[in-house]
């Protein structure tokens, strides 16, 4: 299942509030004609708006914009009501508390949530107080409660949590940007496993492949860590390994001391182990193709799949790369557009294992590296480009290593004709960069997207990397962490109730809201309230 396409399809749900100005401004106006209306037909048509104001206020003394945006709506319709249903303009005043109540759950309960909307209600009635008024605004909150109730059961079937307690700590990280709420959720449902560091040195540079993947988003778990790792040491160069988001660290307090080790682990002089090069070894099975770097008992694979896309290879993988030491880089240079075939674990571990069965003879290990800014290119996270060159004097490859979550096919075809001639596999790699991701409103994120001054970038630093190349050793060391904790399986379980849940609450979210519209209507004719029209 693809969970950034579904976790992007629910999330590019969520729209910000208009300007600010605006809003005030409208609520301004109409509040003025409240009051000159009043005048018209009486005091207490000012005082039931004045209430239901202040109660607002009071509920979201904190969101001002929110205060404003419910008098905007409210107000329409009670100016409205108040022509058209004679003495049953105080209707108008409970019409959008389920909206409310929607606002309220990401931080309480439904249970809380309608009984805030009943309250509301009542006070919205207070001066108009009948057996059927009554049970009109129960019948509001009853059928919101039994609601949310039912979007929790659903939620709950599938991952044993009800779907608010873990909707709502994701609400608040992107509406009030407390990341300190979903770090503790994260960390009492995540599971302690022991991960598995790969670390290559080239010369001064070291390539690094953590069993880690680098979300869940912004500053959250390891979304930083590619950053937080760089802190620690400049010249790290953090590759992107099998699985998703099953291996988010659940803290990014813990995905910085990880860093810290591992920076640590560099320095030190001792467990590095010498390996020798037996040349670069291209592979193709099926969809997917593979640049090897052959280091003898170790290997570094740089694995594509061009035309369908390579996002979040096999979490397996790792099985394979512990017991054998052959490290497999997914590229993520171009998003999803088929999912992964069933047999992607079988096609890379031969097309690797076929590559590297004939050493022959040791050859030099040639490597260069140039780094630049680019600037105004659509999808990075961060606007630097690292180029590293690599020959064994016969065949030569650049990494083009750029900050995004995955890039358009179109930017990787872009960048392969630019570089064809200069060397044999030009190679644009992304390390699913999540640091800028969900972040803001609107889209999850935006993959690297094609710009032509990225693509004269890699070109240029290619040639300056190739040009600077000179002949170097090669050392590894490997390091496994134990008691790491993980996100585990209760991510894919998450992704299915937000599938499943999602789906359903996309096509039913209006039921709640159009309850006091439907009742108004059955309340108002069976009351024999005059409407002029």
């Amino acid at each position: 299942m693809d969970s950034e396409a579904i976790t992007r399809k629910y999330y590019s749900k969520l729209k910000s509030l208009p300007d600010m100005k605006i809003l005030s401004g409208l609520a301004t106006f109409e509040s003025a004609i409240v009051i000159i209306r009043s005048i018209e037909i009486g005091l207490l048509y000012l005082v039931s708006f004045i209430i239901y104001f202040t109660l607002l206020s009071i509920l979201f003394i904190t969101e001002k914009k929110l205060i404003f945006f419910f008098i905007d709506l409210t107000a329409f319709f009670y100016i409205i009501f108040s022509y058209i249903i004679i003495g049953y303009y105080y209707y108008a005043l409970t019409l959008f508390s389920p909206l409310i109540g929607y606002t309220l759950l990401p931080r309480t309960s439904e249970l809380k949530s309608s009984l805030i909307i009943l309250a509301i209600n009542f006070a919205s009635i207070a001066f108009h107080i009948t057996y059927l008024n009554v049970i009109y605004i129960v019948m509001i909150s009853l059928v919101f409660y039994y609601y949310i109730h039912l979007i929790n059961k659903k939620g709950e079937k599938i991952t044993g949590i009800k779907s608010l307690q873990i909707l709502r700590p994701f609400l608040a990280n992107i509406i009030k940007k407390d990341s300190k709420q979903l770090e503790k959720f994260l960390q009492d449902i995540s599971i302690k496993s022991a991960i598995h560091i790969g670390i290559f040195k080239v010369n001064n540079i070291y390539f690094v492949l953590p069993k880690i993947h680098y979300g869940i988003s912004g500053d959250i778990g390891s979304s930083k860590f590619i950053y937080q790792l760089e802190s620690e040491n400049p010249n790290n160069l953090i590759f992107h390994g099998p699985g998703s988001h099953e291996i988010d660290l659940a803290t990014s307090t813990q995905s910085k001391a990880i860093a810290k080790l591992i920076s640590d682990e560099e320095k030190k002089a001792d467990n590095w182990v010498s390996l020798k090069f037996y040349g670069i070894k291209e592979w193709t099975c099926g969809e997917f193709s593979g640049v090897t770097l052959d280091f003898g008992d170790k290997s570094l694979s740089l694995v594509q799949r061009p035309s369908y896309g390579i996002d979040d290879l096999p979490l397996k993988l790792w099985n394979f790369i512990v017991n054998t030491g052959n490290y497999i880089v997914d590229c993520h240079n171009e998003y999803l557009e088929r999912e992964l075939p069933s047999n992607t674990y079988s096609c890379i571990t031969n097309g690797i294992l076929k590559s590297i069965k004939e050493k022959g003879e040791e050859k030099p290990f040639i490597v260069g590296y140039a780094e630049d800014k680019v600037k105004d290119c659509e999808g990075l996270c961060d606007n630097r480009i690292r180029v590293t060159y690599i020959s064994d004097g016969e065949k030569d490859l650049s990494i083009i290593y750029i900050y995004s979550n995955n890039a358009d096919p179109n930017l990787t075809v872009k960048i392969r004709e630019k570089l064809k001639g200069v060397v044999n596999y030009p190679i644009l790699v992304t390390p699913d960069d999540h640091s800028c991701t969900g972040t803001v409103f609107g889209d999850l994120y935006i993959p690297a997207q094609p710009c032509e001054q990225l693509v004269e970038k890699a070109l240029e630093l290619t040639l300056k990397a190739k040009s600077q190349a000179l002949k170097t050793t090669i050392s590894f060391k490997g390091i496994e962490i134990k008691g790491v904790k993980i996100l585990g399986s209760i991510i894919s379980l998450m992704v299915n109730a937000l599938e499943e849940v999602g789906g359903y609450t996309m096509k039913t979210f209006w039921i709640p809201l159009v309850t006091p519209f439907i009742l108004t209507i059955i309340f108002i004719l069976l009351t024999n309230v005059h409407i002029k029209f």
